[in-house]
């Protein structure tokens, strides 16, 4: 075999490498933008995953604490009813009232965990922290249920303003809870949460 020959076939199959070598980095570089892409994909899937799931857990949260105001309001509404209804009666002794008033004392105090007093820096600063300021109006419908009560006889004006004191007390409670809103809320929740178990067992597919 001539030089020239040699030379020519060692160029040729320097050239083959060089394709070879450019084909299988292009390749290469294909393969590691691809699983930079779905590592990428999978990252911001995982992201939106804890998103949502963080968003849940908040609304749980939310949730479980209108779930507790919910039940209280309703031991109120109890409590105001039972002594609406006892001061029907014919003799309104203390004893039949006892029992009410201490429902309705301990619905107050446990109701300042879910309204504490406001301005406690201005008000009341020599009594114990959660005495301090003055009581949300909510808290003041109980505390009128509990003086008109505690202070009553047989009549129909201390029925009224209990009655009263219960409207009072229910629309101040709505308010709180916005039935409505939190109807509309709890669609959205199901909504989110099912995309978030879709997230959990497809992670990839987004």
């Amino acid at each position: 075999m001539s030089e020239f020959e040699f030379g020519d076939v060692a160029t040729w199959l320097a050239t083959a490498v060089a394709i070879i070598s450019a084909v299988a980095a292009a390749k290469s570089s294909r393969v590691a933008e691809k699983h930079q892409e779905e590592a990428s994909h999978h990252t911001k899937s995982s992201a939106n995953l804890l998103e949502k799931e963080h968003q849940l857990k908040l609304r749980e949260w939310t949730d479980q604490y209108f779930n507790s105001v919910r039940s209280w309001a309703e031991q109120v509404c109890l409590a105001i009813s039972e002594a609406t209804h006892i001061v029907d009666g014919p003799e309104l002794s203390d004893e039949v009232k006892l029992p009410i008033l201490v429902r309705l004392s301990s619905l107050i105090d446990t109701g300042r965990w879910y309204f504490p007093n406001q301005w406690v820096d201005d008000y009341g600063v020599h009594k114990e922290t959660a005495y301090r300021g003055l009581r949300q109006p909510i808290l003041d419908c109980v505390v009128s249920a509990y003086d008109l009560l505690r202070d009553s006889q047989y009549s129909e004006d201390v029925k009224e303003d209990l009655v009263k004191a219960q409207r009072e007390f229910v629309s101040h409670i709505q308010v709180v809870l916005d039935p409505g809103k939190r109807e509309q809320e709890i669609k959205k929740i199901l909504v989110e949460f099912e995309e978030s178990e879709r997230l959990r067992n497809a992670p990839g597919e987004l």
